[in-house]
């Protein structure tokens, strides 16, 4: 009797892991709590009703006209996008170096210069534009060799420090 129960239930046990296996779903569904495939209420489904006869007919012989539906169908490859601004090399290296030198201004207002400063402003300006520090060293590379934080620095304001 016994070896007739361990045997049943190992043929249970199969039958649910191939049926958990083919439907995954099922398996989550069923340890949250959720009832899978009810057949209470059959969706709405309308019926097909296009017998797709005009596939059948040559282009040729329909007017132009007829063959392009005028309504309710919308071409979304020459819809008009909207343009998004290219910025140039020099423009993308001018905001992370104004952004630099911004908050640059901002730790010499609060007396918090020192030698870990430039490595702290370094991350978050990495941070703001999301730069990879290959990134960030190939654009202290372009800046250094234009002189890109002395221009930024002799545009602003110059701050003293203690003020």
């Amino acid at each position: 009797m016994l070896k007739i129960i361990i045997k049943a239930a190992i043929l249970v046990f199969i039958i649910l892991s191939i049926y958990f296996i083919v439907n995954p779903s099922a398996c989550s569904n069923l340890m949250m709590g959720r009832v899978t495939n009810s057949m209470e209420v059959e969706p709405n489904v309308p019926a097909a009703t296009d017998d797709h006869s005009e596939m059948f007919t040559p282009a040729g012989d329909q007017p132009l006209s007829e063959a392009q539906p005028s309504e309710g169908v919308i071409d979304t490859n020459t819809m008009n996008e909207p343009q998004i601004p290219s910025y140039t090399q020099e423009d993308i290296d001018y905001a992370v170096a104004s952004r630099y030198v911004e908050l640059e201004n901002e730790y010499a207002k609060k007396n918090a210069l020192g030698k870990d400063t430039a490595k702290e402003i370094s991350y978050i300006v990495m941070d703001d534009f999301e730069l990879t520090q290959q990134e960030w060293e190939s654009f202290l590379q372009r800046a250094t060799e234009s002189n890109l934080f002395d221009k930024i620095r002799s545009e602003q304001l110059p701050v003293a420090p203690g003020k």
